[in-house]
């Protein structure tokens, strides 16, 4: 109907404007409503999770979803955990399992496929200053150095030679980033420096009985990987005092010994001033070569590494076992890599000690030096010897 006079029409788009008020504040109050709603849901979920409840009220929704997603999948690995948990465990075992991060000197990932971290023990933080709340449910590339990525996603594909049923076993070393600095504060991760940890683990396998329990479809594949990663002390971090069964060596880029602890010679039988110079290899068992090649192309990569026990040559003969941190120290100056040092671990006594078996050992060179050889010791071809009769 068209307004026959102006008061009509005033008090029409007063009724219009009436009109849409309403609709904006019943917009509102649905929106509100459901709001609401999604905050219960969201609330309820951040509840179901095994968290502090302190922690989970502090959670945002992109927080609780990306927690939730990890724990889904942390079940569908241990489909046999129950909440917190395990059915059948008695009260005993729920505490040594309570021990057992404690005991690690490092803390537990697993990690999936795509590199998504699912789970990660509280004991990161003592260790690298970063909390697992804030790592689960994102990608591990996201906290490793990139030079690491490559092998990295190399190592988290199954071989397809390997069976499911068998855990396949890996040992690798990445950088990660640490929030913590050298006087124990914590910085925001943009300003966080990269520590180099030890990474040793295995497979394990989403199994079909899995799936069906959890509901997962048959294409689905959350194989994962557990680790522990134990970070390589720096020497000058080294908090507990070093026993009789280890000695101190600082080396030049090629591996050649600038000092060695006087204690070597207790443990393994060199004065310290006969191995100034001379290089590391030389004193390294033959069938463990390959082992040291490597271990030592990591030191150089990325500043740090542990090696594998391996035969250290004894002075008198034989070998002892030795684990070996070392450590890339770079110049305060130039801050380019300016020696070596390393600490080592003796792990056993000498075995077969009268087995010789390179120069560098002394009963080699003792017999050497001392072993004059006579004429009636020569060895004579037996023609020779019907000749001269």
């Amino acid at each position: 109907l068209r307004p026959g006079t102006p008061a009509d029409m005033c008090l029409l788009l007063k009724q219009k404007r009436r009109n849409s008020d309403r609709r904006k504040e019943q917009s509102r109050d649905a929106a509100r409503c459901r709001r609401g709603k999604e905050s219960e849901v969201f609330s309820e979920l951040a509840k179901a999770l095994p968290l502090p409840e302190a922690t989970s009220l502090q959670m945002d929704k992109s927080s609780v979803m990306r927690l939730c997603i990890s724990y889904l999948k942390i079940r569908s690995l241990m489909p046999d955990v129950m909440g917190n948990e395990i059915s059948g465990s008695d009260g005993l075992s729920v505490k040594a399992d309570k021990l057992y991060p404690k005991a690690l000197d490092g803390f537990v990932m697993v990690i999936a496929k795509d590199g998504d971290v699912v789970f990660l023990s509280e004991s990161v933080t003592k260790h690298v200053g970063l909390l697992p709340i804030d790592v689960m449910g994102y990608s591990i590339f996201d906290y490793t150095h990139p030079c690491d990525h490559e092998e990295i996603r190399e190592l988290l594909q199954p071989k397809p030679s390997h069976s499911k049923d068998v855990m396949e076993e890996m040992s690798f070393f990445m950088r990660i980033k640490c929030t913590l600095t050298n006087r124990g504060r914590n910085v925001n991760l943009k300003s966080a420096s990269y520590k180099v940890v030890k990474c040793t683990g295995h497979f394990v396998p989403h199994t079909e009985e899995a799936k069906m329990k959890i509901g997962l479809p048959e294409e689905t594949d959350l194989t994962a990987v557990v680790l522990v990663a134990e970070p390589v002390p720096h020497p000058s971090n080294i908090e507990v005092p070093l026993d009789g069964s280890t000695f101190l060596s600082r080396h030049n880029m090629d591996m050649t010994f600038t000092y060695c602890d006087d204690r070597i010679r207790e443990l393994i039988g060199y004065d310290s001033d006969e191995l100034i110079g001379k290089s590391v290899y030389s004193y390294h068992h033959a069938m463990d070569s390959q082992e040291i090649e490597k271990s030592y192309k990591t030191l150089f990569s990325k500043g740090q590494a542990e090696t594998k026990a391996y035969r250290f040559l004894a002075r008198s003969g034989g070998y002892v076992w030795v684990v070996t941190q070392a450590t890339m120290i770079n110049s305060t100056r130039s801050q380019k890599p300016q020696c070596v040092v390393c600490v080592n671990y003796v792990l056993s006594d000498i075995e077969h000690g009268r087995t010789v078996m390179a120069d560098c050992q002394g009963g080699l060179a003792d017999l050497r030096h001392s072993f004059i050889p006579s004429k009636s010791s020569f060895f004579v071809p037996h023609s020779k010897k019907e000749k001269s009769t």
